[in-house]
């Protein structure tokens, strides 16, 4: 039996390392992370309850192999556990942040309990490290059929790997394993074969990071091996053999080059021109990060929760960012690992895991001291532990200039495990086994089975509702490629059903409730069926404010509501008010976005025009070439009854913008306004020279040329306006009245 439970403990562990950099489905919404979370979790919990249920029905005792980095780990987590109970959003901060999902609390949960199943349950020399290379190769054969287009004949994308979803991710990924591989053929393989293996798979791993051309993961193999290479020759490993070093040497040179030169021309034209993953700067990430950090005294020790960047992103980023080419971007990860632990765990998280890394090296650099004292060169390379140090040392450069995904961070406490594993003595007497008869004491034997049987419910429950999460995000999936309509809401609310706890649901929900009610507004009067549009009206308010509480530190959720309440205002009294509370709430989680000072301006326009002003002002300052807020700027002097003052702007914008159809026809309406007749038919000729099918501006025309008893001109502006909203009443009633 201690067998069986032994098998299924290493099944488990070695199908994570083979799968985990392999594993994607194109069912739920986003197909790498999502499943990759699924699996770990799946297989991690599988193996640790075999390893409990072994030590307690079969072993009748407890055995626990302590490490001198247990306490930290467990320290690091404890820390993480603390910022998730206290986030911002601790949904976000249990499961991830949605489509992104390798942020939340049970990801760093599951692996760390994979890193006790193998410092307690695996050997180094048990194939875990050539199980880890096979899925490394198929990888990087995936990416090149990928990148080459084979795999688009099946629907693929050019940017698609398994191992991260996008190029930049993948280069990264290449990065650590090429650090790793030059290691292992420094270190001189036992054989002819796995050294020609090693070879293959460092040049194949090569190219492919000459084509992505990514610049953090030339950093990362020429900081790595730079480092490396200093401290061989400072230590003299190699002696008399330092012609070893002409690998390092030579990738050294690669990294350099390839970082300072930009050389996509040299490369067949099917590796050119691939996708690039928008990432925010560095400047922005680490400026987000200490203003998240100096927000207040809990941000300060425990952060804004794991997984919540989102948040401190929305909050912190700085107005300059405003004039970036992705400043209506809400950017869910930090460009690096470290800004982002820093922002999201706070003081004691960065600290508590920079003291981890900081112990392991430690007891690194004192194990490969006292061996360098050796004679016996086999002794001092020791042929598993060095690579395995350059692969770590790899990863936590990584971290410094490339955000984590699961792929990344499956490595990085997988490579920490295994060098731990591979400690030799005098650091390998550090690590002891912790055994606890349960022969002795029957009573605790049996409060342990008690206590399994009840890890095996929660278990079962936990599964129970992972199907759920997982169906329901199968049809949020098939309804997002499908057109608005009945179809696609009823696909959400399913998905809603299932899952109630994710407010990208609700929120989507919300918007789906508000378009069909609008649909229903637009109808005729004679066609409207009030209390369905009443009942679209209640769901959407009602659906809106449930995603604000399931995600309270979301700003899309607070978008959303405010969206409903400015969409209905016409329909449901209050509605405004509301509108604008839910506004100001988004406000203070973003301050700097004009387009939420832009749209509270708007609301606040309809009462107040005076504070309306104030909203716009904020909004031209956060983005002075922010077109809808200068729009409504100069509107605002409309509604203040100062029609000279609002051409007056209009038309200095019509100048810097001449092709802008929104200002155009804005000007074209104010001219008509003044009675300027011949000056608005002008202008809104000009929006329809460019736009012909602009309802509004056609609407407009036709108003102008009834002024101006243009009878045909007239019949002939409204009838394009019908085509374009059939069944509008006010326009058949102007056409019959054109027409008698």
């Amino acid at each position: 039996m201690a067998n069986f439970f032994n098998k299924i403990i290493k099944i488990c562990i070695y199908l994570l390392v083979f799968l985990v950099p392999l594993w994607f489905l194109p069912f739920s919404y986003e197909t790498y992370e999502f499943n990759k979370q699924f699996l770990l979790a799946l297989l991690v919990s599988v193996a640790f309850f075999c390893w409990i249920a072994k030590m307690v029905l079969v072993d009748k005792e407890l055995k626990f192999k302590r490490t001198p980095l247990d306490i930290f780990v467990g320290v690091f987590l404890f820390v993480a556990i603390l910022s998730a109970v206290f986030s911002v959003d601790r949904g976000s901060s249990l499961f991830g942040f949605y489509g992104r999902f390798s942020d939340g609390l049970i990801g760093p949960i599951n692996l760390v309990v994979l890193y006790f199943l193998i410092t307690n349950n695996i050997g180094i020399k048990n194939g875990i490290l050539k199980t880890f290379l096979l899925s490394v190769g198929i990888v990087a054969l995936t990416s090149y059929l990928s990148i080459s287009g084979v795999l688009a004949r099946f629907n693929f994308e050019r940017s698609f790997n398994p191992a991260g979803g996008s190029m930049e991710a993948l280069a990264i990924f290449l990065a650590v394993i090429i650090v790793w591989l030059a290691g292992m053929i420094l270190f001189k393989p036992k054989d002819k074969l796995s050294s020609f293996v090693y070879y293959l798979l460092l040049i194949a791993s090569l190219f492919l990071l000459l084509v992505i051309d990514f610049a953090p993961a030339w950093i990362v193999l020429l900081i790595t091996l730079g480092l490396f290479l200093g401290f061989a020759l400072w230590q003299k490993m190699f002696r008399e053999k330092d012609s070893r070093l002409t690998l390092p040497i030579i990738l050294i040179i690669i990294a350099g080059v390839f970082l300072m030169i930009n050389l996509p021309g040299i490369f067949p034209a099917q590796f050119r021109g691939l996708p690039k993953e928008p990432i925010l700067d560095q400047g922005t990430s680490w400026q987000i990060s200490l203003k998240a950090l100096t927000d207040d005294v809990k941000s300060g020790f425990l952060g804004s929760g794991m997984g919540t960047f989102f948040y401190d992103f929305a909050k912190q980023k700085p107005a300059e960012f405003n004039q970036s080419p992705f400043w209506q971007m809400r950017f869910d990860r930090a460009n690096n690992h470290i800004s982002e632990i820093i922002a999201t765990l706070g003081f004691l998280g960065i600290i508590s895991y920079l003291i981890l890394i900081g112990f392991f090296l430690m007891i690194s650099y004192f194990l490969i001291e006292a061996l360098s004292k050796k004679s016996n060169e086999t002794n001092l390379t020791n042929k598993t532990h060095l690579p395995l140090l350059m692969a770590f040392l790899a990863l936590l450069v990584a971290q410094f200039v490339y955000y984590q995904n699961t792929a990344l961070a499956f490595t990085f406490w997988l490579i920490l495990a295994l060098s731990v594993v591979s400690w030799p003595k005098p650091a390998g007497r550090a690590i002891s086994e912790k055994i606890f008869s349960l022969k002795e004491s029957p009573e605790l034997g049996r409060l342990l089975t008690i206590f399994l049987i009840i890890i095996g419910l929660a278990m079962a429950g936990s599964y129970y509702f992972a199907q759920k999460i997982y169906q329901a995000d199968i049809l949020y999936a098939k309804s997002q490629k499908m057109a608005l309509g009945p179809g696609r809401t009823t696909l959400i609310e399913k998905a809603v059903s299932l899952n109630p706890n994710f407010a990208q649901y609700q929120a989507i929900l919300a918007r789906a409730y508000l378009e069909e009610a609008l649909k229903e507004m637009r109808k005729p009067t004679e066609a409207k069926d009030p209390l369905l549009l009443q009942q679209k009206v209640a769901k959407a308010i009602d659906t809106a404010k449930k995603a604000t509480e399931k995600g309270p530190g979301q700003i899309a959720t607070w978008e959303t509501l405010a969206m409903v309440y400015r969409d209905i205002g016409l329909f449901a009294t209050g509605a405004t008010e509301w509108g604008i509370k839910s506004f100001e709430k988004a406000i203070t989680l973003e301050p700097t976005n004009p387009v939420l000072h832009t749209e509270l301006g708007k609301l606040l326009a309809i009462n107040n025009p005076a504070k309306a002003k104030t909203a716009f002002a904020k909004a031209i300052e956060l983005k002075p070439d922010y077109l809808p807020a200068l729009i409504q700027e100069a509107l605002i002097f409309e509604k203040e009854e100062n029609l000279e003052k609002a051409v007056e702007k209009m038309l200095k914008l019509s100048l810097e913008y001449p092709f802008n159809s929104e200002i155009l026809f804005q000007l074209g309406r104010l001219y008509f306004n003044q009675k300027r007749i011949d000056d608005a038919i002008l202008q809104l000729e000009k929006v329809l020279s460019f736009q012909p099918n602009h309802s509004n501006a056609l609407y407009s025309l036709g108003i102008a040329y009834k002024e101006k008893s243009q009878k045909e001109k007239a019949i002939s502006a409204f009838e394009k306006v019908l085509e374009l909203n059939p069944g509008n009443q006010d326009i058949i009633a102007k056409l019959e009245e054109l027409k008698k």
